[in-house]
Order: structure tokens, then C-alpha cells, then sequence
């Protein structure tokens, strides 16, 4: 008989499912001492190795009688640890850089500025069903739309019949949530988190591409980690990739480990743990030397970009009084879906003036197909195509 190998997600099992296997005695939240309480399963029959990815080391764990572990170096992962802070204002004070929080503190109140925006935190019974299949159909597309623009994969959309089906009873049983940011009752930014003792996993975020210029995903991280602090919860974890703003949220790094456990009489256990090591070892020095983003380029440059995201235009300010521009141009319904390709540009606008919606109006010049004005309360533009 052959050699038989197990293979587990100790973080799918421990955030998403909330179990732990029976091969481990403990798992231990080591920011407060706390064991976690999860249900236990075993479903490992007389066993050669079976091995576990994605294990935080902040969780410590101990495994039963006459099981040995090699824990293997992954990858590392990045968390904002709260503890010991007022406030998010008293983190991003104390622990961000003065630009990313000047940053982070004008995306805010420039996206408060600019539309009717309000938050929601659906954690617990207050959210109905209907809601969530509805608002998870949106998150889909969005998150869609997102992936596409980038011509990347995303495992959560390759999974999302599982995501979908386990997430609403994690939600209204307080071990999940999904953040919303509305700009009056149209969901714009969406991000799923998975609960576990006083961690909150950033798990799955995006937004509404028409409203990145203001970085509402900086929003949605700021108004979660307000959340979490109200909440008396101690560990914000945006998980592993070193992406540059996620550097700046966070004060801590940990390390994921991917265990490998055998009977200690196990002659092959230790030699494929050896090679596990070995075999991250090279892709993390092929990360670190960028290979991947090479690659990636090289993919991107194969499939050619994605054009139908892109908007080339110029914005040209023009002085308020200039009537002329206006009397010579056609008001048009931004209610209409034909005109649903000005959107981005119109946000883009209201950004850089600090305009609000309600105060635009947009007019399409005449005999010049590709020219609009946009109108408001303080200021005005001409905005031309350049496709």
C-alpha cells in the first residue's frame, strides 16, 4: 500500500466552518490566551501524514498523544493588532504614517462629502434572507466586474457557491458579517468578514468601480476597524500578500505555517516536510524577486488590456459665469441607463471639486458628440472623449 496523504485548510476550517480537527488537542488564541471553542471533527482514517495550510502561528496549537508536527513556513500575513488603542483615530494616529492618514481621513469625508452615504454592518439577525441573496448577487457582480477589469482569477468567485451557501448562517449566528457602504439605497463597496473569538478576518472585499477615485475600499477598512473597537474586537487580520496599503494598516506581521503531522514512528514524515520546506522556500524567492508579477504581464500583454473599463478623457475647467458654454449644450437625464458610461467621470469630478451630487447637472454640447459640461454648485467643466 501505497503512501496516503491528507490534505486540510486549517483556516477554512477554523474561520469559515468553525471546527477544528481531533488530530489537535488545543488551538489557542495567543493574543488573549482564549481556546477556541469550536465543534471537533475527525474524518482521519488510519493515517501516513495528513497536513494542514494556512495555519496563523498566533493561533497556537497542540496536537494529541503520539502525533508529531513539522510546521513548515508559508507565506506571511499582516494584522492590525488594536489592542492597547482609544479609538481608530488613536491607531491611525499612533501606528499609520502622517500622509496614509491624511489619505485615509480625506477619502472619508470626501466620499461623505460628495453623496448621501450611509454604513451598514449585517452581523447577527439583522438581516433578513431576501436581503442577502439580493445583496449577494450584487456583491457578485461587483466582485466580477472587479476581477475582470484586472484580468486576474479570484478564488472566492471560483468558490462561490460554497461562500454563498455557508456565509448567511455564519452571519446571523454573530461568526461573520458583511459591511456595506450605500450611497443612498445603491450598495457600493461590499466586504465579507469571518469572526473568530475577538479576530475579524478582512476576508473578501470590492467596490463599485464608477467610485474608485474615491479609494472606498480605504473607506470601508476605516469604518470596519471603527466597528471592530466599538465591538471590543482586538485583531483586524487582512490575511497574506504584502500589497503596499496593506502595509500601511497594519502594525504586525505573523507568519502562516503549514503543519504536517505523522505518527512519530513514521519514517516519511520528517523527509516530506523537508521537501514542503524547500518547495516554499523557491516560490518565496521567486515572489520576492517578482517573478510572478513578470509573469503576469506577460499574460496581460497575451489576452491585450481591458479596454471595456477604461475611459480615456480630458477635464477642462472652465469659469462658472462662462453661460455660453451651457446655452450652447442639451441637458441630459444622468437617471437614463444610456448615460450610465458618464458616471465614473462624473465622481471623478465631483472628487476633485468637492461637489455633491445633487448639485450636478450635466450637459451634452452640440454638434460635438463627445463634449459635456458639468455644472456645479461652485464650479463648472467641460469634459471631452478622447476614444
Amino acid at each position: 500500500m501505497g503512501l496516503k496523504i491528507t490534505n486540510h485548510n486549517f483556516f477554512s476550517n477554523v474561520f469559515e466552518q468553525h471546527k477544528t480537527n481531533a488530530l489537535y488537542k488545543t488551538v489557542c488564541n495567543s493574543f488573549n490566551n482564549t481556546l477556541l471553542d469550536n465543534d471537533v471533527y475527525s474524518d482521519n482514517p488510519p493515517f501516513n501524514i495528513t497536513t494542514f495550510k494556512f495555519v496563523p502561528n498566533y493561533l497556537n496549537t497542540t496536537v494529541t498523544t503520539n502525533v508529531a508536527c513539522s510546521k513548515v513556513f508559508l507565506k506571511h500575513g499582516y494584522l492590525a493588532n488594536l489592542k492597547g488603542y482609544k479609538n481608530i483615530d488613536d491607531y491611525l494616529k499612533k501606528d499609520c504614517k502622517r500622509n496614509f492618514r491624511y489619505k485615509i481621513l480625506k477619502s472619508v469625508k470626501r466620499l461623505e462629502s460628495c453623496f448621501e452615504i450611509n454604513y451598514k454592518t449585517y452581523h447577527g439577525d439583522n438581516m433578513l434572507y431576501q436581503e442577502y441573496i439580493h445583496y449577494m448577487n450584487i456583491f457578485h457582480n461587483m466582485l466580477t466586474k472587479r476581477f475582470n477589469q484586472r484580468n486576474d482569477r479570484n478564488l472566492i468567485l471560483e468558490n462561490w457557491d460554497y461562500y454563498f451557501k455557508i456565509t448567511y448562517n455564519l452571519i446571523i449566528n454573530k461568526k461573520a458579517s458583511l459591511f456595506v457602504i450605500f450611497n443612498k439605497q445603491e450598495p457600493i463597496t461590499f466586504t465579507l468578514n469571518f469572526h473568530c473569538d475577538t479576530i475579524l478576518y478582512f476576508s473578501v472585499p470590492t467596490f463599485n468601480l464608477d467610485y474608485s477615485k474615491f479609494t472606498p475600499g480605504n473607506v470601508a477598512i476605516y469604518k470596519i476597524i471603527e466597528w471592530c473597537f466599538q465591538n471590543n474586537y482586538q485583531i483586524f487580520d487582512m490575511g497574506y500578500g504584502s500589497f503596499e496599503n496593506k502595509l500601511s494598516w497594519c502594525n504586525t506581521t505573523y507568519n502562516y505555517e503549514h503543519h504536517v503531522l505523522y505518527n512519530p514512528k513514521n519514517k516519511i514524515g520528517k523527509p516530506y516536510a523537508f521537501i514542503l520546506k524547500n518547495k516554499y522556500k523557491l516560490i518565496n524567492y521567486l515572489l520576492a524577486k517578482r517573478v510572478n508579477l513578470a509573469v503576469k504581464k506577460i499574460k496581460n500583454t497575451i489576452k491585450g488590456s481591458n479596454k471595456e473599463f477604461q475611459i480615456p478623457y480630458v477635464l477642462l475647467q472652465i469659469e462658472n459665469t462662462d453661460f455660453n458654454q451651457i446655452n450652447n449644450a442639451t441637458k441630459i437625464d444622468l437617471n437614463l441607463e444610456s448615460n450610465n458610461f458618464l458616471k465614473k467621470v462624473i465622481h471623478d469630478f465631483l472628487y476633485l471639486n468637492t461637489e455633491h451630487i445633487n448639485n450636478i447637472t450635466v450637459h451634452k454640447l452640440q454638434n460635438a458628440p463627445k463634449q459635456y459640461i458639468f455644472k456645479g454648485k461652485e464650479t463648472m467643466s467641460k469634459i471631452q472623449f478622447t476614444y
